[in-house]
């Protein structure tokens, strides 16, 4: 008898799949969704949707007429990437039985694990059965189960199921052989390399895992002091945090999303004073007890020759704005910028809304 090596509820199911270098989604609500908890673990069951499209997932979430939801713990979609549905059980088994498993019981035992395909003869794409083999692969190393406990609903069945539609004895054994060859070598994580640099000041971290930004190839994670954003083209790669002092003011301006961009370099603390931090599309300047304001373009390479804040016109108290004559504005402690299509002009004087 092989020893149980997890009881409970596979909490860790999307850090697992990520560490094996898998695309992860990860639900909303998932870590309370499900009809209970599980008992102990003791496998992998291989499904297919029968649906075969981009919409299978609501589904396998939410259910079907006679059946509720989830149905199982995990979609895999035909670009390889998982998307983690439920952390309880799922109904996805049904009557059967395989050595080692409770017969007729096995959805407190299993995790099921939906492959995106209409099971009638539509083509498995390579990269979603190199996921389908690497998760479960993941999956059972992490419950210290053998390569047989990778098991396919049409081998469980006691019902003539059907699913999956590939050959589960060839699947089987190139499971077996990345469960024998090991976790895969960990790679860097930028963003936690960036919150071990920061870690005197930016405080526990709150998002689980990370999330992906708008453009799909940026990431970032939130923290209870501020957020470290990383994109492999910004900074070399490397990872950035940026203080909520300042992420106040980055979200006014849209976050990554907005003119601004990603951050490019660590933000600077002016003692008792403010914070400062590159961007791509501009420098952000906040005092303490005070709004934040970007310097970019024109207006800001000149203030950046008059010398940025400890220069004569000191820091910046509005954003750019319409100077009414077909040019652009900016006001600073002691005077302004304006810019029109002949150049840029300074005018000195404390502005009368300084503070």
């Amino acid at each position: 008898m092989i020893p149980v090596a997890w009881t409970g509820d596979p909490i860790w199911l999307a850090d697992v799949l990520r560490a094996e270098g898998l695309k992860v989604i990860e639900h909303a609500g998932w870590r309370g969704r499900g009809h209970g908890d599980f008992r102990d673990l003791r496998g992998v069951m291989c499904h297919h949707t029968a649906g075969g499209g981009p919409d299978d997932w609501p589904v396998v979430q939410n259910g079907r007429p006679g059946l509720p939801g989830p149905l199982a713990q995990l979609v895999l979609e035909r670009d390889g990437t998982f998307r983690v549905i439920a952390v309880g059980v799922a109904w996805h088994a049904g009557a059967g039985s395989h050595p080692g498993w409770p017969t007729d019981n096995a959805n407190w035992h299993v995790i099921g694990i939906e492959g995106v395909n209409n099971g009638v003869g539509q083509v498995w794409p390579a990269a979603q059965m190199d996921a389908y083999r690497r998760g479960c692969a993941a999956i059972l190393r992490r419950i210290g189960r053998p390569a047989s406990d990778c098991v396919g609903h049409k081998e469980w069945s006691s019902e003539g199921k059907i699913d999956p539609s590939f050959d589960m004895v060839s699947f089987r054994a190139e499971v077996a052989r990345l469960i024998a060859g090991g976790p895969p070598v960990p790679v860097e994580n930028e963003i936690d390399a960036e919150a071990i640099v920061a870690r005197a000041w930016i405080g526990a971290r709150l998002t689980h895992g990370e999330l992906p930004t708008a453009d799909g190839i940026g990431r970032f994670a939130r923290f209870a002091n501020g957020s470290i954003y990383w994109h492999p083209d910004v900074r070399n790669g490397e990872a950035t945090a940026v203080p909520a002092h300042l992420m106040e003011t980055y979200a006014q301006y849209g976050y990554e999303t907005g003119f601004l961009g990603y951050p490019t370099l660590r933000h600077t603390v002016v003692p008792g004073v403010g914070d400062i931090q590159a961007f791509e599309g501009g420098t952000l300047y906040r005092r303490y007890g005070h709004d934040g304001f970007p310097v970019r373009g024109v207006i800001g390479r000149r203030w950046a020759a008059e010398g940025h804040e400890t220069g004569p016109l000191g820091w910046p108290i509005s954003d750019e704005y319409d100077n009414g004559t077909g040019g652009l504005a900016q006001d600073f402690q002691k005077g302004r910028l304006q810019w029109d299509p002949s150049g840029v002009v300074k005018e000195m004087g404390r502005r009368s809304d300084a503070v």
